[in-house]
């Protein structure tokens, strides 16, 4: 269960693939997804959607680096494929 997979979005007029993961915690699971260097991570929301998270030994600084927007079309996709 610890296969990496691809996940394709448009951003800004071209297809881009971020490699992703799976991890299970117990009873609910986080998507990793490589974003350049950065490991983000998103689990779901209250409203059925994905939402990126900061986890404890993350930098803040480093996330905020991210496109707002790319990260939105992540989730996106996220909830998609886990249709």
């Amino acid at each position: 269960m610890n296969e990496p997979f691809v996940l394709t979005v448009n951003y800004k007029g071209e297809e881009r693939g971020f490699i992703a993961w799976l991890l299970l915690q117990g009873f609910t699971y986080k998507i990793k997804v490589l974003i350049g260097q950065t490991e983000v991570f998103f689990e779901p929301d209250e409203e059925g959607g994905y939402r990126a998270v900061k986890m404890p030994w993350q930098e803040q600084k480093e996330l905020e680096k991210i496109d707002k927007h790319l990260l939105s079309l992540i989730g996106q996709k996220i909830q998609d494929v886990l249709k």
